[in-house]
C-alpha cells in the first residue's frame, strides 16, 4: 500500500479547505445586459446622513455629505457635528480619486485605499461595461465587475424587484457587505458597509 509523505497530505488537505470556501463556485455564468442593475444606481444630487463608523474597538460619529458638483464629480465629505471635517475625498467623472483634506490619524495609505474602494462600491462607480459579467444561482442574478484586485459584485433578486446586496469579494469569497434601503427611487435611506475580515463597519442613515 502506499503510504502519502505528511506534506503531501497537508497539501491536499489546504486544497480542500481552499475549494471548499469558494463562495461563488457554485454559480452559473449567463448572459443579461445590466438594464435591470442601473435602476438602483444612485442618483444623488446632495444627500445627508447621520453616519457611525466604528473600526477595531474605536467609534466615530458625525454627517456625511454626498454631493455631486458642477463638473460631474462627486465629493464625499465626512464631518463631526461641529463642522470639523474628518475627510473630503473626491471622485471625478472618470472616476480618479482625490483626496482633498484627511485628519493625521486618518491619514494612512491602507485606510484611505479601503475607503475609496467603499465608496466605490456603494455609489457604483469603477464599472467597466466590457468587463461585466453575470453569474446566476436558484435566487438570485450576480452582476460582477473586476476591480484591481477582486470584483465587486451586485446583487438582485431574480426578477428584479430589488437589490439584495453588494459584495466586494476576492476571488473566493467576499470580503466586504453592503446594503441599501430605498423610500425615495434614486437616493438610498440608508447604507451600511460592513468588512468581514475585520472589525470595521459604516452605517450611514439619511438626516
Amino acid at each position: 500500500m502506499r503510504i502519502f509523505p505528511i506534506r503531501s497530505l497537508l497539501y491536499l488537505s489546504l486544497v480542500s479547505l481552499m475549494m471548499g470556501c469558494n463562495s461563488y463556485q457554485h454559480l452559473q455564468k449567463i448572459r443579461l445586459s445590466d438594464q435591470c442593475l442601473q435602476k438602483f444606481k444612485p442618483a444623488i444630487t446632495r444627500a445627508l446622513y447621520r453616519t457611525s463608523v466604528d473600526v477595531i474597538g474605536k467609534h466615530i460619529s458625525g454627517m456625511l455629505l454626498i454631493k455631486t458638483m458642477p463638473d460631474s464629480s462627486t465629493r464625499v465629505v465626512f464631518s463631526n457635528a461641529m463642522g470639523f471635517s474628518f475627510f473630503d475625498f473626491g471622485f471625478s467623472k472618470g472616476n480618479e480619486f482625490k483626496v482633498y483634506q484627511i485628519i493625521s490619524q486618518m491619514d494612512k495609505k491602507a485606510l484611505i485605499k479601503t475607503l475609496r474602494k467603499d465608496f466605490e462600491l456603494v455609489l457604483f462607480r469603477n464599472m467597466q461595461e466590457k468587463n461585466r459579467f453575470t453569474l446566476t444561482d436558484s435566487a438570485f442574478i450576480y452582476y460582477g465587475f473586476p476591480q484591481e484586485k477582486g470584483v465587486n459584485y451586485y446583487i438582485t433578486d431574480k426578477n428584479c424587484a430589488g437589490l439584495v446586496k453588494m459584495e466586494r469579494s476576492s476571488k473566493r469569497k467576499p470580503v466586504v457587505e453592503a446594503v441599501m434601503t430605498f423610500n425615495d427611487e434614486s437616493v438610498p435611506d440608508s447604507i451600511s458597509i460592513r468588512h468581514l475580515n475585520f472589525n470595521f463597519s459604516i452605517t450611514l442613515k439619511k438626516s
